[in-house]
């Protein structure tokens, strides 16, 4: 007799109350902001990233909304949208740098506020960028009515440091560091990848591949070292 075997993660997801699984296809619908306001200055110099003030965009299909409004918005679900390449370039786009979720809030960090629900401020599936001390300035808990997906630049000086005094637990802060280390490098690794080879020269590939390495190195050494308070791993 044949048995048929199913996987342990179709049968997780047909429980009851289990969280929804993010599916790019089906829960994903981008649309590009009606409007955006670059924020900066003319010709200003120096300036590590351009932010924009946009009109509300379409982030989630229907199937998304309701995937995301369960339960008040599951936790996987939102990280995994969050980190999604296209939501990030998207945020990213408006803000003039490449960004990736961020795993602590820090002087740096904003928010993209998703609604989810049709009676909120903008439509369900609609999103908006929350610039500190700019737009829609936040200092209490969102409504179930809002999902918040928190952001920083690549090149913002994230440090275990910071973890630690967020989480309170060394090891967790440890590991939580390991995985954005590792991101950054991954999305560096990427982007090198899909670039024309054309329009680098060698000294440029290696710089960037340097770079790209150097972030998955930090967070190799982070994870194997014995040592606790080591300096180097509270450097960016």
């Amino acid at each position: 007799m044949d048995a048929t075997i199913i996987p342990l993660t179709s049968r997780r997801s047909s429980q009851p109350g289990a969280e929804p699984d993010f599916n790019p296809d089906r829960h994903l619908a981008l649309e590009p902001p009606a409007w955006s306001l670059d924020l900066s200055a003319d010709g200003a110099a120096g300036r590590r990233h351009r932010p924009s003030i946009a009109a509300p965009f379409r982030v989630l299909s229907r199937d998304g909304i309701a995937a995301a409004a369960r339960r008040g918005g599951s936790a996987r679900f939102l990280a995994d949208l969050a980190r999604h390449p296209a939501v990030a370039g998207a945020v990213g786009g408006l803000m003039g740098t490449h960004v990736i979720p961020a795993p602590v809030r820090t002087g740096e960090s904003f928010d993209l506020i998703l609604s989810l629900a049709d009676d909120s401020a903008w439509p369900a599936g609609f999103a908006m960028l929350q610039l500190p001390g700019t737009v829609l300035r936040q200092t209490a808990r969102l409504p179930a009515a809002y999902a918040r997906l928190t952001y920083v630049p690549e090149d913002a000086p994230v440090t275990l440091r910071d973890l630690e005094a967020a989480l309170g637990d060394a090891e967790r802060a440890r590991v939580a560091w390991m995985r954005h280390k590792a991101l950054v490098s991954h999305r560096k690794l990427g982007r090198l990848l899909d670039s024309p080879v054309a329009e680098c020269d060698r000294r440029t590939l290696a710089r960037d591949l340097w770079d790209a390495l150097s972030d998955a190195e930090q967070a190799l050494e982070s994870l194997s070292s014995e040592s606790e308070g080591l300096e180097i791993f509270y450097a960016n």
